[in-house]
């Protein structure tokens, strides 16, 4: 049997679809690796150990408790620098008391008087360098005056320096020996009346006993 020649139809045309793995393949995106991180610079090392750090404050606070304020900044300034932050952080605070301490506006002082009161208000906040300036510089106007001698062997004895003390307190002691019973009964002066050579001028009678 002869078949009839058919002619075919034309359909709609299909697209040929990609498989998802030539796709993903078409579609990747190559990514860079990722940038090492930038290098941190090191901090400097801390220019003071720990030990040495402790001793720089602790003769700092010695001499801010003597009222010498403008060393004690400079080495509380340099103990700041230790590896210590606790105690770096307490000096700079000291440092910063210490700068605010020296940098008072004194007052126009022209008298003896004048700088012996001044020298006063100082020795009762503690600040025994400036006290001692100013007894000086009033000792300067009015070298016998009793009470300026005595005072000055008040801050001389408070800082730690024995013999002037004794020599200033033995001067007063000689222009008006009522001062030797004031110092044996002036709590100021219990801290270092007690000293050999500062006992011996106030309580005599002890020498002659022994």
């Amino acid at each position: 049997m002869t078949m009839r020649g058919t002619q075919k139809s034309k359909g709609p045309v299909k697209k040929a679809v990609a498989s998802p793995a030539k796709s993903a393949a078409k579609t990747r995106i190559t990514t860079a690796a990722p940038a090492p991180p930038a290098t941190v610079p090191a901090s400097a090392p801390p220019t003071t150990g720990q030990a040495e750090q402790a001793k720089i404050f602790d003769k700092a606070a010695a001499l801010f408790h003597r009222g010498d304020f403008a060393s004690a900044g400079k080495l509380f300034e340099k103990a700041a620098d230790g590896p210590v932050g606790e105690m770096a952080c307490s000096a700079r605070l000291h440092a910063r008391m210490c700068e605010r301490r020296t940098s008072r506006a004194e007052p126009a002082l022209a008298s003896a008087e004048d700088h012996y009161n001044y020298a006063v208000a100082l020795l009762n906040r503690r600040e025994l360098q400036g006290a001692e300036k100013h007894l000086h510089e009033g000792l300067k106007l009015a070298p016998n005056a009793d009470h300026i001698h005595y005072a000055l062997a008040l801050a001389s004895g408070l800082r730690g320096e024995a013999r002037q003390a004794f020599d200033s307190l033995k001067r007063a002691i000689e222009l008006n020996p009522r001062n030797r019973a004031q110092a044996r009964n002036d709590p100021d002066f219990v801290e270092f009346a007690h000293q050999p050579l500062m006992a011996s001028l106030l309580f005599p009678e002890r020498a002659q006993r022994s």
